[in-house]
C-alpha cells in the first residue's frame, strides 16, 4: 500500500499523527533559524579571518639592535628539558640578543642537573631554582625568572616545547615598537592515536578562532607555550596576580587583562614562527588538561563569553540536527551544510597552521571536536587538577 501524503516513513497511529506533525513544525523552524545563525557565526569568522592583514603589525629589523628574555617554567621536566635546549641552539637570532632562563619549580627529579649541563654550550642560559619554602606552581616559576629577565621584551614557553630555528627572528618583526603583547601558534606534534589525533585538531580549530577574533581586534585566548609581552606593563599591571583566581589561565587571562587595560595586541601568523609539543598520551590526562583551561574560561571577559557563545552554539546544535535523519530528513540538512564548510575551511587553513589533515579525517575529528566541547565543559566543574 502507498504511504499517504505528509505521513511519516514509519507507522504511527492516527491520534499520535497530529502531535507529531505539530512536533515536527516546531523543529523545523527551530532549525531554520540555527540554520541562519550558524551562517552568521561561519560568516563572523571568515570575515575575521580576511581582516586579518589589516591588523597586523610588522617591521623589519633596521639594524638596531633588539633584544629577548625567554623565561621557561619547568618541574620534573627531565625527559623533555633536554628536547627544548637542543632546539634553542639551533636558532638563528644573534646569541647575544637573547637570554634563556629556565625556572626550576621544585623538581624532584633531576631537571635541574639537565640545565646545568647545557650552560657551557649555551652561555646565555640561567637556571632558577625556587627555595623549598617558596610559593609553588608554574605562575610562581615564571614571576621568579621574569623578575630577573635583563630585557623588556619577554617570550614565554614550555619546558616540553620545541622551536625552529627561525622562532625569533619571525616574532621580531611582530614584537614591534608598540606591540604591548604578542600571541603566536603552538601547534601539537601529530603521531598515530585518537587522542593525540583529537588533540591536534582541537588545538588548530582553536587557533583559528584565535586569529579570526584577532581580526575583530579582540582576540579570545592566547597559548602560554608561545607568546610574549612587555615586562614593564607585566609588572605595572601586578604580574600574574589578576589571573589568581584560576589555576589555569596564564596565557588566556593575561591576555584579558593586557586587553582590558587598552593595550596593543599582536599576532604572529608565520608558520616558522610556531612552537611545537607533545600531545597527552591517555584519555585522562587529555581530560584533566582541558579541564585545566576549561575552567579559566569563567573569568573570561563578557566579550570573550559572547564570541565564544555566538561562535560555539550555532556549531553544536548544527550538528546536533544529525540525530533527526531518521526522523526528520529535511531538518539535518543543516549538519551536511556545517560538515561541508568545517571540511573546506580546515583544507584551505591546515598547513598555515602546521597540519595535515585528510578529508575522511577532518569531517571524523570535527564530529568528535563538538561533542567534546560538551564533555570539557562538564569535566571541568567537577574534575581536580593540578599544574604537574
Amino acid at each position: 500500500m502507498a504511504a499517504r501524503t505528509g505521513q511519516p516513513f514509519f507507522y504511527l497511529p492516527p491520534l499520535l499523527i497530529f502531535p507529531f506533525n505539530y512536533f515536527k513544525i516546531y523543529l523545523t523552524e527551530f532549525y531554520s533559524a540555527v540554520f541562519i545563525g550558524f551562517l552568521f557565526a561561519y560568516l563572523f569568522l571568515i570575515i575575521g579571518l580576511i581582516r586579518v592583514p589589516k591588523n597586523l603589525k610588522k617591521e623589519d629589523n633596521d639594524g638596531t639592535p633588539r633584544y629577548f628574555s625567554i623565561v621557561v617554567a619547568a618541574r620534573n621536566e627531565a625527559n623533555n628539558i633536554s628536547s627544548l635546549l637542543d632546539s634553542l641552539l639551533l636558532i638563528k637570532f644573534p646569541s647575544s640578543n637573547f637570554e634563556i632562563i629556565i625556572c626550576d619549580d621544585h623538581s624532584t627529579d633531576n631537571t635541574a642537573t639537565i640545565v646545568k649541563s647545557f650552560t657551557e654550550r649555551i652561555p646565555n642560559l640561567k637556571l632558577v631554582s625556587l627555595p623549598p619554602n617558596s610559593p609553588r606552581g608554574k605562575r610562581a616559576a615564571l614571576e621568579a625568572g621574569i623578575r630577573i629577565a635583563r630585557h623588556d621584551r619577554i617570550i614565554i614557553t614550555d619546558a616540553d616545547c620545541v622551536t625552529q630555528p627561525d622562532w625569533l627572528d619571525q616574532l621580531d618583526k611582530c614584537f614591534t615598537a608598540d606591540t604591548q603583547f604578542l600571541i603566536a601558534n603552538a601547534p601539537l606534534i601529530k603521531k598515530s592515536g585518537f587522542v593525540n589525533s583529537i588533540s591536534c585538531f582541537e588545538n588548530m580549530r582553536s587557533f583559528i578562532l584565535i586569529t579570526s577574533t584577532f581580526g575583530w581586534g579582540h582576540p579570545v585566548s592566547a597559548t602560554a607555550r608561545n607568546m610574549g609581552f612587555r615586562k614593564e606593563i607585566f609588572h605595572a599591571e601586578g604580574g600574574y596576580r589578576p589571573t589568581a583566581g584560576s589555576l589555569g589561565g596564564d596565557d588566556d587571562l593575561l591576555l584579558k587583562n593586557f586587553l582590558d587595560k587598552g593595550y596593543t595586541v599582536n599576532l604572529s601568523t608565520d608558520p616558522q614562527s610556531a612552537v611545537f609539543s607533545h600531545t597527552s598520551s591517555s584519555f585522562r590526562e587529555y581530560f584533566r588538561q582541558k579541564a585545566r583551561h576549561t575552567a579559566a574560561s569563567k573569568f573570561y571577559s563578557k566579550q570573550s563569553k559572547w564570541i565564544l557563545v555566538f561562535w560555539h552554539l550555532p556549531n553544536l546544535y548544527a550538528q546536533s540536527s544529525i540525530l533527526l535523519l531518521p526522523f526528520f530528513p529535511e531538518v539535518s540538512f543543516t549538519f551536511f551544510v556545517k560538515i561541508l564548510f568545517d571540511l573546506i575551511l580546515v583544507l584551505s587553513l591546515q598547513k598555515k597552521y602546521n597540519y595535515h589533515f585528510n578529508p575522511f579525517q577532518i569531517v571524523f575529528y570535527q564530529i568528535f571536536y563538538e561533542i567534546f566541547l560538551i564533555i570539557n565543559y562538564f569535566t571541568s566543574r567537577f574534575m581536580k587538577f593540578n599544574w604537574k
